[in-house]
């Protein structure tokens, strides 16, 4: 009988202490707490929110340097048109009220072109060109030295084919005189 008693009473604490009320151990004296858990969750915000966005791919503009970018490159191109034995003939007769004008319409439309907030208030390329009598030779002068002003300021590779594909289209407002083509 005494071993029932004792499990009785062995039970019966183990109750009240799992259901909080043996807040007092022998004693008398208070059971020490156990710190309570608590989970800390960030706010993600609503569930049925999208996620955010990927950022914007950089416009040709931004990869170029911008305006800065852009001006380095023509002054480099312009360098390289008047030194080149094809084309120099057509700088050399220009004053230099002209050839600026040319390098600032020729920045403003490839600010425009490549994505930034330049307006170029230059004539089309067709208007622009008209009874120049540009040859094929001319124009592949022209498109050698703008690569060797690319290469000059380092523009990488995916650039100088973004921008050069920006050109391409205009060969033929441009070209007047196609070459002839061999027998």
């Amino acid at each position: 009988m005494r071993t029932r008693l004792f499990v009785s009473a062995l039970l019966t604490t183990a109750a009240l202490a799992a259901f909080g009320l043996g807040a007092f151990a022998c004693g008398g004296k208070p059971a020490p707490k156990e710190p309570m858990i608590t989970e800390t969750v960030s706010d993600a915000g609503p569930e049925d929110a999208a996620p955010p966005e990927p950022p914007k791919p950089k416009s040709l503009y931004e990869r170029l340097g911008a305006k800065e970018g852009i001006t380095k490159v023509v002054d480099a191109f312009l360098k390289n048109l008047t030194g080149n034995d094809v084309v120099k003939k057509r700088f050399a007769k220009l004053s230099k009220e002209k050839v600026e004008k040319f390098r600032n319409h020729l920045i403003d439309q490839i600010c425009k072109e490549s994505g930034g907030d330049c307006e170029y208030s230059g004539k089309n390329m067709k208007d622009a060109h008209k009874g120049m009598k540009i040859t094929e030779a001319e124009w592949n002068a022209t498109v050698s030295a703008l690569k060797a002003a690319l290469d000059e300021n380092k523009v990488a590779e995916n650039e100088m084919n973004d921008l050069i594909g920006l050109v391409a289209p205009m060969k033929d407002d441009i070209v007047e005189v196609k070459a002839k083509p061999k027998k």
